[in-house]
């Protein structure tokens, strides 16, 4: 492999590690549309070589966050046997029926340009952040936070972050995070570490389920999956000190753009 196609590979790692990291998304939104627009691999093969970077990446990030104390393990494991459970059957479906890549693409372009425009949503949401919410989050308590009163709520959106997980190589933060947020009452820095932590475990079931039934390029999803790592413990770092609000909107124009391109 040409060393100046490496070092593209490894930026685009890094770029995107940093963005997902702070974002609380698995990344596979920019690594699938990266490897499908710009270096015309097959969608099929990105989206299971996307599934392979993302578990290398969101490893990295869910071990920072940890050591940070962000996120609580037995509330993230809770959450990734439902996201599991999804992929499960996504497996289980698609390897019986198979999905012209064209409509796997145009399926792709819908999901994240819903994703841009409900990051937008989000974005606007906290920009009208109130005193009562801060005082809530300077309070929070990840040991003691009741997550139970709403779980039922949420399962079927993790269920669904799973399914589509597995089925388009997207990571699943674009539902964990909201779901956790919005749904189970997390402030958003402890939504989007532990949105990182079901991400993480779910990716071991996907890579295990496409190294067997898929088509995973290992090469260049190590090379862009080295670069992810440094650039998810650099956004797990820095997280709490950036605005989510500039993020978001940040995030959401590139997911729009991302999306309008893969539609033509």
């Amino acid at each position: 492999m040409d060393i100046v196609l490496i070092i593209i590979l490894l930026l685009f790692g890094l770029i995107f590690g940093i963005v997902s990291s702070l974002a609380g998304i698995g990344g596979g939104v920019f690594y699938v549309s990266t490897l499908v627009l710009l270096f015309l691999i097959p969608i099929n093969i990105a989206v299971d070589t996307s599934t392979f970077i993302i578990l290398i990446s969101s490893g990295a990030g869910f071990f920072t966050y940890f050591r940070e104390e962000r996120l609580h393990i037995k509330q993230v494991v809770i959450f990734a046997v439902f996201s599991i459970l999804g992929s499960i059957l996504s497996t289980i479906l698609f390897t019986f029926i198979e999905i012209e890549s064209t409509f796997l693409q145009i399926l792709f372009a819908i999901i994240i340009l819903i994703a841009g425009v409900n990051m937008i949503y989000k974005a606007i949401k906290s920009r009208k952040f109130n005193l009562d919410q801060e005082e809530y989050e300077k309070n929070f308590s990840l040991h003691t936070h009741d997550y139970q009163s709403n779980l039922k709520k949420s399962i079927p959106l993790f269920l669904l972050a799973g399914f589509t997980a597995n089925l388009l190589g997207i990571g699943g933060g674009i539902i964990n995070t909201p779901s956790l947020h919005m749904v189970l009452h997390y402030p958003i820095h402890n939504a989007t570490a532990i949105s990182t932590g079901i991400i993480f475990i779910t990716a071991i079931y996907n890579t295990i389920a496409k190294s067997i039934v898929g088509q995973i390029d290992y090469l260049i999803g190590l090379i862009i999956g080295i670069g992810a790592i440094s650039g998810s413990i650099i956004g797990a770092k820095v997280s709490g000190k950036i605005p989510k609000s500039y993020l978001q909107f940040i995030v959401a124009i590139v997911l729009i753009g991302l999306a309008i391109r893969m539609f033509f």
